[in-house]
């Protein structure tokens, strides 16, 4: 908004004001009001500059105390007295004059051949003046950044319009995960409020569409905008300046938004394209039919996995339609700015609001970590398949899905890697290996010393089955030994020399200690 101080309405030509007390004449100017009412603060909100000529004033000093210090209380940030021989007072009472500058008040005299109105156009016609100004420059800026954006590079050339528009600032888009995509000027700067810009946008990530971020700081102030028409997001705007934004330079925010957001809906309508294709080739490399999903890629301009040295893993996300998507996208965008390869299948529906969508990435630390870090952030689960070569991408798939159904809500990302180093035992589904482990140790456990016959078939098993071993490392003699293992073989009714036997039993004491 225009700014009008009372200095600038003081300074006024040709109206005969004149300065009695001066306080904080840099204050802003909201309006001019007249009142000769002895309390007029009820009627006022603040920010006024209020006239009177003193018609009900009051006739002592601690009068005009209580007078001034009410005004300055309610906000006024000056008084106009009209003086003058046929009005109330032929000049500005000195009572009033001490009152004024004890409560911080400027004070000034209107001369009686000066009407209040005159006065009151004036400030008008100045704050109109300054409208007018504000909006030129506001439509200059719109037509900056549109031209901008109609040349090559446009959204690249409306970044630094804009930076150069808020004169000092700096502007950049973001995604999702606070990555800078493009920026005015190379760096990031320093952010005013102490907040990373990651903060910022996972503040702002909930409101989708609707919400936008405006902070100040010491350092000056950061904007932050969602870019996009409909939907979740694409990018985001990111706009820092050294000082608080100036309405015309707010004005350029707003339509460098919109400018981007239209940039950011074309990029999006290619990337849907591309993702299609990629999503019918994936399906296709996972069935097997590699050489195909490589014909289909070159449609959408991507290079092929035929041929290629590098394992592939295959990741399994989970959960709520929306967030899913979401992250998968993320995971695809990661890996296309970041030089890395993944391929992001069709979502496919596996309850109310849920789905699970596939995603084929390269097996490199730096891309999967990076995909861990997005999932944990979306609040969806993944299985992570084994390291395969592309032409065995099924193989992984299934993987990751024996590994997405044992994920849960507190451990959202499994990975095969991690169950195969548990062993055999750690393939078996969890509720059914717990079941049978319980059932096939009950008769020993229900055993007199039914625990410490456990221990000993578990150092027996150890030892694969050597008698006198275990009997050493348990401190007994080896014919104890021997009975304890009978009474274990009479518990069963099976026979430990049974290498079937030995082996569920070692898998069910595992599963058991688990």
């Amino acid at each position: 908004m225009p700014v009008i101080t009372v200095d600038q309405v003081l300074r006024l030509e040709g109206l005969g004001l004149r300065a009695v007390v001066e306080g904080d004449t840099s204050a802003p100017v909201s309006w001019v009001a007249t009142s000769e009412l002895a309390d007029p603060t009820p009627y006022l909100n603040g920010g006024e500059i209020v006239l009177f000529t003193g018609l009900n004033s009051p006739v002592d000093r601690p009068s005009w105390d209580r007078y001034a210090r009410r005004l300055a209380a309610r906000g006024v940030v000056a008084l106009g007295m009209g003086v003058g021989s046929s009005l109330s007072h032929p000049r500005v009472p000195e009572h009033l004059a001490e009152a004024a500058r004890d409560a911080g008040l400027t004070l000034f005299s209107v001369p009686e051949e000066t009407p209040f109105l005159e006065l009151i156009q004036a400030v008008a016609e100045m704050r109109a003046a300054q409208e007018r100004t504000a909006l030129e420059a506001m439509l200059s800026m719109q037509r900056t950044l549109t031209r901008a954006a109609t040349g090559a590079d446009g959204s690249a050339r409306i970044l630094q319009s804009l930076a150069a528009l808020t004169e000092g600032g700096w502007a950049a888009t973001c995604t999702a995960d606070a990555e800078i995509t493009e920026r005015s000027a190379p760096g990031v700067p320093e952010l005013p409020t102490g907040r990373t810009l990651e903060e910022l946008v996972d503040r702002l990530r909930p409101a989708r569409l609707r919400g936008s971020l405006s902070e100040t700081g010491p350092a000056g102030s950061i904007v932050v905008h969602p870019l996009g028409v409909q939907g979740i997001p694409l990018t985001y705007l990111v706009v820092v300046t050294p000082r608080p934004l100036e309405r015309a330079q707010a004005g350029a925010v707003t339509t460098a938004v919109a400018l981007l957001s239209l940039h950011a809906e074309r990029a999006g309508e290619r990337a849907l394209f591309r993702r299609r294709v990629r999503a019918g080739a994936l399906a296709l490399v996972l069935g097997g039919d590699v050489r195909s999903g490589d014909a289909l890629l070159a449609v959408g301009e991507d290079a092929g996995w035929t041929g290629t040295s590098r394992r592939v893993r295959v990741v399994r996300l989970r959960g709520d339609a929306e967030r899913t998507r979401e992250a998968a996208r993320r995971i695809e965008g990661y890996a296309d700015r970041n030089g890395h390869r993944a391929l992001v299948g069709a979502a496919e529906g596996t309850g109310p609001g849920e789905v699970d969508v596939a995603v084929l990435v390269e097996d490199e630390p730096e891309l999967l970590g990076a995909l861990r870090g997005i999932v944990e952030r979306s609040g969806v689960r993944a299985g992570i398949g084994g390291a395969t070569p592309v032409e065995a991408a099924g193989t992984s798939e299934r993987e990751a899905l024996d590994v997405l159904g044992r994920t849960t809500a507190r451990h959202r990302v499994g990975t095969w890697d991690d169950v195969v180093a548990g062993g055999f035992a750690g393939l078996l589904p969890p509720d059914a290996a717990r079941a049978y482990a319980r059932d096939l140790l009950e008769p020993v456990r229900g055993r007199e010393a039914g625990e410490q016959l456990l221990s000993v078939l578990r150092t027996f098993l150890a030892h694969n089955g050597n008698r006198r071993q275990a009997a050493a490392e348990l401190g007994v003699h080896r014919n104890t030994m021997l009975q304890r293992l009978h009474a274990v073989e009479q518990a069963l009714g099976r026979s430990l020399d049974d290498p079937q036997l030995r082996a569920d039993l070692w898998i069910a004491l595992r599963v058991c200690a688990d």
